[in-house]
């Protein structure tokens, strides 16, 4: 195993994605100085099969243990970098706080993801250029991909019209339990951000864009239309405006070094 370099946990990770964002955002949050090391799109699997840690990313090498999965890895982030905390003190909010975790990462990340892949797709160009910048849509090789990269997204991720109309429900009903849950406070579990804030931002982000989100390879207005009547739908509701807010007040600056 690549050991972590000097003695920095190393983040391997995807810049677009939504879960990758969770650890970003929490390692940043805590201000932990680590390396962060991208991993090609559709290679992630190798990479992390060859650390033993799964079949994705992210995945945090820490004294010489490869952990993967974002909700473990925030797990130990917390454990061993407590402050500014992301798990509440109090019993019944730490509770809540997890439960949302899980919630916006089970019931609403995946359909996130095909909702962006489905509305994106059909300009492939512009699709793979949200992962390699708008200066790849002038590249020979990717414009040679381009076919193949399509149609391992669309079996990969089940992008199909009738998935992604189901999923684009899901992520509406994910934008309802969000303005339904969202206390007095302006969080979704006790008075202070945690980790169910950074989660339902995190998931939801993808959809919403904030500027603060890292890694924009190309940004809203240069999507698909059919990306950008989607997200103008959402603009004017309350969990939009959230997530937004939670980018512009927690996200801060990068901790990589």
């Amino acid at each position: 195993m690549r050991p972590a370099t000097g003695d920095k946990p190393v983040l391997w990770h995807l810049e677009i994605s939504h879960y990758n964002e969770k650890a970003r955002w929490a390692l940043d949050y805590k201000r932990v100085a680590h390396v962060r090391r991208a991993v090609t799109p559709g290679l992630q699997e190798f990479t992390a099969r060859r650390l033993r840690a799964g079949r994705t990313v992210p995945i945090l090498e820490i004294n010489g243990r490869a952990i993967g999965d974002s909700t473990r890895i925030i797990e130990e982030i917390e454990r061993r970098w407590p402050e500014p905390p992301l798990y509440p003190t109090d019993p019944a909010e730490r509770s809540r706080a997890l439960e949302l975790e899980d919630h916006f990462d089970e019931r609403c990340g995946p359909d996130a993801r095909r909702v962006l892949f489905g509305d994106n797709l059909p300009e492939p160009e512009t699709f793979l250029a949200m992962f390699a910048g708008a200066d790849s849509r002038r590249s020979g090789l990717v414009q040679t991909l381009t076919p193949l990269g399509v149609r391992l997204v669309k079996w990969r991720f089940k992008v199909r019209p009738e998935t992604v109309a189901e999923s684009r429900e899901k992520v509406l009903a994910a934008f309802d339990k969000l303005e339904a849950d969202v206390g007095p406070s302006g969080y979704l579990a006790g008075d202070s951000f945690s980790v169910a804030d950074l989660t339902a931002a995190s998931i939801l982000g993808l959809i919403v864009v904030p500027p603060e989100f890292p890694y924009i390879k190309l940004p809203p207005d240069e999507r698909t239309a059919q990306f950008r009547r989607f997200r103008d739908s959402l603009k004017e509701r309350p969990g939009f405006k959230w997530v937004e807010d939670m980018y512009a007040r927690h996200r801060g600056v990068s901790a990589e070094v």
